[in-house]
C-alpha cells in the first residue's frame, strides 16, 4: 500500500518559513535536480533525488463552478500520474530501451522554477515546499509545448541534501495541447 504524506494547503495549517540559510539550500537543490532532469540523468534524479518512500501525483482537474463543493481529487482518484519509486524506475527504464517514439530524438526539456516558499513541519527533518514551474518542451523543429504546474513537496533531508518524499504537480491546463506528458517535474 501506498504511504501517504500529508501536504497542508491551506496557509494556517503551515508551521513557520524557514531561514534564509536553508531556503537557500532548498533552492540550489532544485536548481540541480532541475539540471540533471534537462541533461536527462533520470537515473541519476532517482537515486540522489527521490526517496524510495515517494508519491509523485498529478490529479486530474476539473475546472467547477464555485458553487460546486464536492472534494477535491485524491490519491485514488483518477490521475495523470500516481506513482512510487518503482514506477518512476519502470518509466525512466521504459525511456531507455527507446521504445517510447515519442522521446526519440528526445526533447528539448527547460524548466523555469518561481515563487519559491518553504516551511518546516512537525518532523525536524522535513519541509514543505511550494512553488510554480514552467516546463518548456522543444521536440524536432517545429512542435514546442508550455506548461505551467503549481508544485507541493515534501522534502526529507538525507546527509548533505534532500530527497522528494511526497511530489503534488498541479498542471494548470485543463486540456494539454502536447502529444503526452512524458517528462519529470
Amino acid at each position: 500500500m501506498r504511504q501517504k504524506h500529508k501536504i497542508s494547503t491551506l496557509p494556517e495549517a503551515r508551521t513557520q518559513q524557514v531561514d534564509s540559510s536553508i531556503f537557500y539550500e532548498v533552492q540550489q537543490h532544485y536548481h540541480r535536480e532541475f539540471r540533471t532532469l534537462q541533461h536527462e540523468n533520470y537515473e541519476d534524479w532517482l537515486h540522489n533525488y527521490v526517496s524510495e518512500d515517494i508519491h509523485y501525483w498529478m490529479p486530474v482537474l476539473e475546472q467547477r463552478l464555485r458553487k460546486d463543493k464536492r472534494r477535491q481529487p485524491t490519491p485514488d482518484d483518477a490521475a495523470i500520474f500516481n506513482e512510487d519509486y518503482l514506477e518512476l524506475k519502470q518509466r525512466i527504464d521504459r525511456l531507455n530501451t527507446g521504445a517510447v517514439w515519442m522521446e526519440d530524438p528526445p526533447s528539448r526539456i527547460r524548466y523555469f522554477m518561481t515563487n519559491l516558499e518553504v516551511y518546516t513541519t512537525d518532523k525536524q527533518d522535513e519541509l514543505e515546499t511550494f512553488c510554480n514551474v514552467m516546463v518548456i518542451r522543444n521536440r524536432r523543429q517545429v512542435e514546442s509545448s508550455q506548461h505551467s504546474i503549481g508544485r507541493e513537496d515534501l522534502l526529507k533531508r538525507e546527509g548533505s541534501g534532500f530527497r522528494v518524499l511526497k511530489r503534488k504537480l498541479l498542471i494548470d491546463a485543463r486540456v494539454t495541447q502536447d502529444k503526452n506528458l512524458y517528462f519529470f517535474s
